[in-house]
């Protein structure tokens, strides 16, 4: 079994054991590319997991992240920084295909106190060479969003992001990248 079934399969098992503690679960679309995601909020802290899969590219991305959060949530912006372990399965030609990377960095959402079902997301994770392992030189992923509270407990969004890795051979990929949608559900 190759490693983007096991990936898939973990985090289903995931996503399925902890649906009653999430805080957060959601998904965005594309024709190549789905993500997921889920977020448990302890407070402070927030342990999230994800999993990506790019059927042009032939990669798939999971991570598994921890992180200190603004537990004020009562205001109109909420931030979070953390570390996430990433592993990237890729279709490599005379490589490993499996690389994995800790990565540093966080997440914003500010909402617009004029329009209160508006708000907009940002988030940033960079692993330097230090940090990615086996061929892995360095890799960094992005997403914006415009999000829109369509209930209480849902959100829908236009997002725009990318996965970028360089290898130790100065490959280049770049992954789960342009526009995409989804949604998000609170519980």
């Amino acid at each position: 079994m190759n490693f983007t079934y096991k990936t898939l399969l973990l985090t289903a098992g995931i996503l399925g054991a902890s649906v009653v503690n999430a805080s957060t679960a959601g998904v965005s679309l594309t024709n190549e590319t789905v993500k997921g995601d889920v977020n448990l909020d302890l407070g402070s802290f927030g342990i999230d997991a994800g999993i990506t899969h790019d059927k042009d590219e032939s990669t798939s991305t999971a991570h598994l992240g921890l992180s200190v959060q603004d537990s004020d949530t009562s205001g109109p912006l909420q931030v979070g920084i953390g570390a996430r372990l990433y592993a990237i399965d890729a279709d490599l030609d005379n490589e490993d295909d499996l690389s994995m990377a800790l990565s540093l960095g966080g997440w914003y959402r500010y909402t617009i106190p004029q329009a209160n079902r508006v708000s907009i997301y940002g988030s940033l994770y960079y692993a330097p060479e230090v940090l990615s392992f086996t061929n892995l030189d360095h890799m960094y992923t992005y997403e914006f969003r415009a999000e829109y509270m369509t209930m209480r407990n849902a959100r829908a969004y236009i997002r725009y992001g990318k996965t970028v890795t360089i290898y130790d051979d100065n490959t280049r990929k770049e992954s789960n990248k342009g526009l995409s949608v989804g949604a998000t559900v609170d519980f």
